[in-house]
């Protein structure tokens, strides 16, 4: 399952383009973050579907669709709890992801850029939750 984080109203070319590339053989469903409900994409992830996600970079992160999903679906009690001693635990168990992110950034300043938000991705969202997340960067030009 392929799910775009891209704006609806002004649609990316280059996520287009990789939608295509990845679906090439058509064995996966597309779907827009905002097609489902949190309630939905959390049976989702407790399935064992691929799932594949597509974001554009803004201001060195996910774009606004894909915080959005992160706060709504990776929710406490669901992708994370906390013991009673205040430690973090993750609850996903493992769940692997693909991050596959579109941006526009200078190559004089992306390599910075693409360092940030894969230690974010990795260690401080999928990580936190206890599953795996593999980053694909594309410059959108």
């Amino acid at each position: 399952m392929i799910i775009n984080f891209h704006p609806k109203e002004i649609e990316s070319k280059k996520g287009l383009e990789i939608i295509a590339r990845l679906n090439a053989d058509g064995a996966h469903k597309v779907f827009h973050a905002s097609d489902k409900s949190a309630d939905e994409w959390k049976q989702i992830i407790k399935s064992d579907e691929k799932l594949v996600l597509l974001s554009p970079v803004f201001w060195w992160g996910g774009g606004y669709v894909f915080e959005k999903w992160i706060q709504e679906v990776l929710s406490y009690g669901f992708a994370y709890t906390y013991s009673k001693e205040g430690m973090p635990e993750g609850q996903l168990g493992g769940r692997a992801f693909e991050m596959h992110m579109t941006h526009g950034m200078p190559e004089a300043m992306a390599t910075t850029m693409r360092e940030n938000i894969q230690k974010r991705m990795e260690q401080g969202i999928f990580g936190f939750c206890k599953a795996t997340i593999t980053m694909h960067f594309y410059e959108a030009r």
